[in-house]
């Protein structure tokens, strides 16, 4: 999807501003999450989907996206290791 078609779908107002985990899950994990290289015609490099919304990212702003979902993944589990959670 080219910037133009993205422009004109954030006009329409059809913008996804939130997703929740389905409650049942939906070809684990294929069906949640995705990365990959976009082509040539992005101006961006990395396309992340999450619940079928896709996000076009410079490597930078993945690269500091990945930083900060580790570090709150990993306060999570130490969250949840001291609780007991099941799992961690």
């Amino acid at each position: 999807m080219g910037k133009a078609s993205r422009l004109k779908r954030e006009r329409s107002g059809n913008v996804v501003t939130e997703t929740h985990e389905p409650e049942v899950p939906q070809n684990w994990p294929y069906g949640h999450v995705g990365v990959q290289l976009t082509d040539d015609d992005e101006d961006e490099c990395i396309e992340v989907t999450i619940h079928g919304v896709k996000h076009y990212l410079h490597s930078t702003t993945a690269r500091e996206l990945s930083n900060m979902l580790v570090e709150k993944i990993d306060e999570w589990n130490g969250i949840a290791t001291r609780v007991g959670y099941p799992g961690v």
